[in-house]
């Protein structure tokens, strides 16, 4: 009888331990099939299994949103940063042919600053301000000077690039001794192959940033500047109280023979910068057809005269003493004031009460220098 209960026992015991068994096996699946990226035999592209968790997707949307670039460094001429210290670099002011027929100009769409005022005949030339110019690939084309932009090169310690000049031109390069290239005396300019195709040859000198380098340290100029802008930038700017979403104005002191050029802007909200435009049309860098685009828009006004007795019709401009002007930013507009004490100094701004500086918005910068009583539209 006991050997009965004891076989029954070992029995019972050998059905639990059966069961158990049964039941792990019933728990443990086959392992699933890893994910593995296929390729789509025709493009020889990955693509995803359909088991692939959409999480990682995600997260490189979410990588994609790199963190604002950090510059070290700030350029004096905008007030932007870069990755180079600009702080004491000596700039360039460059006289670039403004012609309809030299158009479209190459590499002035990387000036920091350009400026634009009146010459004989009813013309402009651009005077194009760089700070860092190693980069420039051609640079063009380039065309005589006129006493009154040296004055506006001197205002911000500049070298002054041109090829050839007037009669007071020569004069003030000579009595201020001021450091320039002549594009007539300096073998790092060339005649434009491509331009001379649709172009006279007036209108086809050219150089690079390298050349002005080379023409530089040949002319063993000073590189460094402590005061390469008389231009205040600040994130902390003040828009006007007039809306500017677009600007004209005319530059003409009364010529009749030669129709005088008219700049105009209109605000780009989607950029945020002015848009210029010239002859009726976009004002366009040929290299890559850039429109040129400035954050601010400034126009100084003073008197301008034709010389009496010249016989090639030059021009005085007299952007010494205090003026006015208007600032145009954001889409506004607001009157200011300028003050320049002498013909080879810098020049500041003020707001209209001619006491408080003049804050302006980091970016580049458009400045027309016009006549006296010159119409500027906006709306």
């Amino acid at each position: 009888m006991k050997q009965l209960k004891k076989a029954a026992v070992l029995l019972i015991a050998l059905m639990l331990v059966l069961c158990s068994c049964s039941a792990q096996k019933q728990e443990k699946k086959p392992s699933e099939k890893p994910s593995v990226p296929t390729t789509n035999e025709q493009t020889g592209v990955e693509k995803d299994s359909p088991n692939k968790d959409d999480s990682s997707i995600n997260n490189e949307h979410i990588n994609e949103n790199e963190p604002e670039e950090h510059f070290e460094y700030v350029n004096p001429l905008t007030g932007m940063g870069c990755h180079e210290d600009l702080s004491n670099v000596r700039p360039i002011a460059v006289m670039v042919n403004n012609l309809k027929a030299a158009l479209p100009q190459i590499g002035v769409s990387q000036a920091d600053v350009i400026y634009e005022t009146l010459e004989e005949g009813g013309i402009t030339r651009l005077l194009c301000i760089f700070n860092d110019y190693s980069d420039i690939e051609e640079l063009g084309s380039i065309r005589s000077a006129r006493d009154y932009y040296i004055d506006i090169s001197d205002a911000h310690d500049a070298i002054f690039v041109h090829a050839g000049g007037s009669v007071y031109a020569y004069s003030d390069l000579s009595s201020r001794r001021t450091n320039n290239i002549d594009g007539l005396y300096v073998s790092q300019f060339y005649r434009s192959q491509e331009r001379k195709k649709t172009m006279a040859t007036e209108h086809t000198l050219m150089i690079s940033g390298s050349g002005l380098e080379q023409a530089i340290a040949d002319k063993g100029y000073r590189t460094a500047s402590d005061n390469p802008s008389p231009l205040v930038f600040s994130e902390n700017y003040t828009k006007g109280t007039t809306v500017a979403n677009h600007i004209e104005f005319p530059f003409s002191i009364g010529y009749t023979s030669n129709p005088y050029v008219k700049a105009f802007f209109d605000y780009d909200e989607n950029t945020g910068t002015y848009l210029k435009g010239q002859f009726d049309q976009p004002h366009i860098d040929g290299n890559g057809n850039i429109q040129l685009a400035f954050k601010n828009v400034i126009t100084l006004t003073c008197p301008m005269n034709r010389i009496v007795g010249d016989t090639s019709g030059c021009i005085q401009v007299h952007f010494t003493g205090t003026g006015i002007g208007t600032y145009s930013v954001d889409g506004t507009q607001r009157e200011i004031v300028w003050k320049k004490p002498s013909r080879s100094s810098a020049y500041t701004l003020y707001e209209s009460d001619g006491v408080t500086p003049l804050v302006i918005a980091p970016g580049k910068s458009y400045i027309a220098v016009v006549p006296t009583g010159t119409n500027i539209t906006t709306n």
